[in-house]
C-alpha cells in the first residue's frame, strides 16, 4: 500500500512540475500546499537522518527544479539544505546526501544561490568517505568557476574562494587537501586560475607531510609544460620564421657555380633539414609555472633538507632532485651543496643513472663556479669513461659531460677535452658519435680549446668569437640586434628588395642557383662521418698550404729582419682595416636597431643570413677584410632530455633471450605458413609413418641397401637382375 502511495506521489509531482513551468502564477496555490508539506516532512527528517526517506527526496527535487519560478517564496529553501549539509554531512545516508548536493547545483545552475556561499560549503563536504560525492563535487566546482570566468574573470568571486581553497591545502584531512589540490591544478590548466597566487599556494603542498600530497604538486611543476593542440592547429604558415632553401641561397649569391659553391650549398641544405626536423620534434615547453614562484631559492633550499633527511623509496627522492635540479636550472640558484650529493648516486650500478644524469646537467648553469662543476665531470669520468666499461655506459658518460658543457662550457678544461675528443676512434659507433657531437659542441661555443685537427675550417659565424666572454661570470649583453648589419637604412628600401628578390626568385631566367636536390628531398643529416671527413681533409690542406706559403729562411740577416718589419706593418693594416669595418658596422646596427622596429620578413632575412654564415667558409688572410663579429646562436634548452642522455646511433646486439622474445610476439597473431591441410583422425597411418615406428632389425636390409657398394657387389647384382629378367620372358 505504502509503494502505491509513494508512486502516486511521484507521478503527481512530476505532473505538478510541468504544469508549473509552463504556467507558475495558475499553480502558485499547489505549490504552497507542497512547500508546506515539505516543512511537515523536515521536522521528521531530522528526527532520524541516518535513513533514507524517499517522499521527503522526491520534495526537495521537486522545489529544486521550481525555485527559478518562486524566488521569493523559496529564499530560504537553500539555506535549510545548506544548514542539513552542514550539521549532518558525515552521518547523512549516501543517496540522501547525493540529493540534497544534486539540488543545490540545480539551483545554482539556475542562478538561485551565489557561488561563494555554495562552493565553501562544497569544500568542507570533500572531509565526506564518499568518493562519488567528490566527484561531483570536483566537477561541479571547475565547471563553475569555467562559467564564472568565461566572458571576463571576476577577481571578487576569485579571491574569496582562492583564500578558502589555500586553507583547505593545509587541512588536516588529507583526502580533503588531495581534493583541493586537483581542483588548483586543473583550474590552472584550464586557463581560468593561471595567477602568481594559485602558483605559489600549489608550491606550499611541496612541504606537505602527506607523500601524495607533495608527489601531485611535484608532478604539476614537472609536467605542467605541454604545449596545448589547439594552439599548434591554429598557427598559419605564415608564422613559420624558419628561412627556406631559397632564401639561404639568395642571401648568399654567387654568379660562378664551381665545387666549392655546390658543396657549401649541400652543407646549407643539410643544416636546413635539422634545423626544420629538430623544430619539429622539440618538445615545446611553456614552464610558466615555475617562472611564476616568488622565492625559487627559499623553496629549492627547503626541498632540498628535507631530501637530505626523507625515508620516501628511491622514486621519491628522485622525483625531488629532478625538481630541485629544474629549479637551479631555470632561475640559475646557486645550491653549491646539491652537486656532492648527486656525486654519491653517480654510478653505472645505481638504479635509474641516466635520470640522476638528467639533473646533474640540468642543475647547471654559466654562474655555477667551474670547482663545482668539475667535481661532478670528474666523477662521471672515473665511473663511465673507461675502458672497463662497455660502450653503452662510455657513450652515456660523454653525452652527459656534452650536455654539461653545453651549459656551463667551462666544466672541462683544454687537455681533458683532448682527451675526451680521442674516443672519435673508438671501435665502437655509438661512443665515437657521442665524442663527435662533443666536438660540434666546441666547435660553436669555443673553437680554440679544441685541438688544430678537431676545430674544422673557421665559418663566418665561429671564426671570431670572443673568448673573454666565456670567461667565468662575464657578461655577453649586447647594444644592438645581431645580424641587422645586413639590413638597409632605408626600410623603404629594404621593403623593395625583399620584392626584387622574390620577382628575381620566380624568374626563369638562370639568375637563380641550380639546386640538384629538392627540399623535400634534403639528405638526412644524421651521418656526420662524411661531413667531418671533408672538414678534416681540408684543414690539412690548409696546413699544407701554410706551409708552402712560407718562405725558406736566408743566411742573410738583413733579408730576414727586413720582412719580419714588412710583415707586422702588413699585420698592423689589415688589423686596422678589420677593427674600421667592425666598428662601421657595429654603428650600423645600432643605428637600425635604435631607429625603428624590425619587420616579420626582416627578422627573416636576418635568420636566413645567419644560416648561410654557419656553412660560408670565412675569408681568408690575403681577402678582404673580415666583416664584423657574428656569434652563433646556441639555444640551450631548459630542460635536458633523457634521449639525449641515453642516444645511442646504433642498437646494441640483442642477446638470444631478446631474440626470441621479439620472434614469439611477431608469432601471435600471424597464421602458419603453408597450406592447412584437414586430418581426418579416424584415417589410417601411411607406410611412412609406420616405418619410423618399426623395429631397426626389420628395416636393416634396407638400410643396408642404401650403402656404397663395390664393383663385384654391383656386377653380381647385375647378373642376378638379368637372369630373372630372362626368365620372366
Amino acid at each position: 500500500m505504502k509503494e502505491r502511495t509513494s508512486v502516486k506521489l511521484t507521478f503527481s509531482l512530476l505532473q505538478l512540475q510541468n504544469l508549473i513551468k509552463r504556467d507558475p502564477p495558475s499553480y502558485h496555490e499547489e505549490f504552497q500546499q507542497q512547500y508546506e508539506h515539505f516543512k511537515a516532512q523536515l521536522k521528521l527528517f531530522k528526527f532520524d537522518p541516518q535513513e533514507f526517506h524517499e517522499n521527503f527526496a522526491d520534495l526537495v527535487n521537486f522545489l529544486a527544479q521550481v525555485s527559478s519560478c518562486y524566488k521569493e517564496d523559496l529564499k530560504d529553501f537553500h539555506v535549510e539544505l545548506m544548514n542539513i549539509l552542514r550539521e549532518y554531512a558525515t552521518v547523512l545516508q549516501p543517496n540522501m546526501r547525493h540529493c540534497f548536493v544534486k539540488a543545490l547545483i540545480l539551483m545554482r545552475n539556475r542562478g538561485v544561490l551565489s557561488p561563494t556561499d555554495l562552493t565553501t560549503l562544497f569544500f568542507e563536504l570533500l572531509r565526506c568517505q564518499d568518493k562519488l560525492l567528490r566527484d561531483i563535487v570536483q566537477v561541479h566546482i571547475v565547471s563553475d568557476l569555467k562559467k564564472i570566468n568565461a566572458v571576463h574573470k571576476n577577481q571578487k568571486v576569485n579571491t574569496v574562494l582562492q583564500n578558502f581553497m589555500f586553507k583547505m591545502l593545509a587541512d588536516e584531512n588529507k583526502t580533503a587537501a588531495r581534493v583541493s589540490l586537483d581542483i588548483m591544478i586543473d583550474l590552472y590548466r584550464r586557463n581560468i586560475w593561471r595567477d602568481e597566487k594559485t602558483v605559489n599556494a600549489i608550491s606550499t603542498a611541496c612541504f606537505s607531510k602527506d607523500t601524495k600530497l607533495l608527489v601531485k604538486a611535484i608532478h604539476f611543476f614537472l609536467n605542467i609544460d605541454e604545449k596545448d593542440e589547439e594552439d599548434d592547429e591554429k598557427k598559419s604558415d605564415s608564422e613559420d620564421d624558419t628561412p627556406t632553401l631559397r632564401e639561404v641561397v639568395q642571401s648568399h649569391k654567387v654568379n660562378k657555380k664551381t665545387r666549392k659553391r655546390k658543396k657549401i650549398l649541400e652543407k646549407a641544405k643539410q643544416l636546413l633539414k635539422k634545423s626544420k626536423k629538430r623544430k619539429k620534434n622539440q618538445e615545446t615547453v611553456n614552464f610558466a609555472a615555475i617562472h611564476l614562484l616568488h622565492d625559487p631559492l627559499g623553496l629549492a633550499e627547503k626541498l632540498f633538507g628535507r631530501l637530505q633527511k626523507t625515508n620516501e623509496g628511491f622514486n621519491v627522492k628522485l622525483l625531488i632532485m629532478n625538481f630541485i635540479s629544474r629549479l637551479i636550472g631555470i632561475h640559475q640558484l646557486l645550491v653549491l651543496n646539491f652537486y656532492p650529493f648527486l656525486r654519491r648516486f653517480i654510478k653505472p650500478r645505481q638504479t635509474d643513472v641516466t635520470k640522476i644524469l638528467m639533473c646533474a646537467a640540468q642543475a647547471v648553469h654559466e654562474y655555477v663556479p667551474p670547482d663545482s662543476v668539475e667535481e661532478v665531470v670528474k666523477e662521471i669520468l672515473y665511473n663511465f669513461v673507461t675502458e672497463r666499461n662497455s660502450s653503452e655506459v662510455i657513450t652515456v658518460g660523454i653525452n652527459s659531460i656534452r650536455e654539461i658543457c653545453a651549459r656551463c662550457p667551462l666544466a672541462i678544461d683544454q687537455d681533458l677535452l683532448h682527451d675526451l675528443a680521442q674516443y672519435e676512434k673508438y671501435k665502437d659507433k655509438n661512443v665515437q658519435m657521442a665524442a663527435k657531437s662533443l666536438i660540434r659542441l666546441f666547435r660553436e661555443i669555443n673553437p680554440k680549446m679544441l685541438h688544430r685537427r678537431f676545430r674544422s675550417r673557421p665559418t663566418e659565424a665561429t671564426k671570431q668569437i670572443d673568448t673573454k666572454k666565456l670567461e667565468y661570470g662575464a657578461s655577453s649583453a649586447k647594444s644592438y640586434i645581431p645580424g641587422t648589419e645586413a639590413l638597409s637604412l632605408d626600410p623603404s628600401a629594404e621593403i623593395n628588395d625583399v620584392k626584387a628578390e622574390v620577382d628575381e626568385g620566380n624568374d626563369s631566367d638562370g639568375s637563380w642557383i641550380d639546386v640538384s636536390h629538392s627540399e623535400d628531398e634534403l639528405p638526412d643529416g644524421d651521418d656526420y662521418e662524411s661531413e667531418e671527413d671533408e672538414e678534416e681533409e681540408e684543414c690539412k690542406e690548409e696546413e699544407e698550404n701554410d706551409d708552402k706559403e712560407k718562405k725558406p729562411g736566408t743566411t742573410d740577416g738583413l733579408d730576414e729582419s727586413g720582412d719580419a718589419i714588412n710583415k707586422v706593418k702588413t699585420e698592423e693594416k689589415t688589423n686596422a682595416k678589420v677593427s674600421e669595418t667592425v666598428e662601421d658596422e657595429k654603428m650600423k646596427a645600432e643605428t637600425i636597431s635604435h631607429s625603428r622596429i624590425l619587420s616579420q620578413e626582416e627578422f627573416q632575412k636576418i635568420r636566413a643570413i645567419q644560416i648561410a654564415n654557419q656553412v660560408q667558409y670565412a675569408k681568408g688572410k690575403k681577402r678582404k677584410a673580415e666583416s664584423m663579429e657574428k656569434e652563433p646562436e646556441l639555444k640551450k634548452n631548459e630542460v635536458v632530455s633523457l634521449s639525449d642522455i641515453e642516444r645511442l646511433h646504433k642498437k646494441p646486439k640483442a642477446d638470444k633471450e631478446t631474440r626470441l622474445a621479439t620472434v614469439m610476439e611477431g608469432r601471435e597473431s600471424r597464421e602458419k605458413f603453408g597450406k592447412k591441410k584437414e586430418k581426418n583422425p579416424h584415417a589410417s597411418k601411411t607406410k611412412k609413418q609406420q616405418k619410423k615406428n618399426k623395429a631397426f632389425m626389420m628395416i636393416k636390409h634396407k638400410v643396408r641397401s642404401k650403402v656404397k657398394r663395390s664393383f663385384r657387389d654391383k656386377q653380381v647384382a647385375l647378373r642376378n637382375a638379368l637372369l630373372k629378367r630372362k626368365k620372366k620372358h
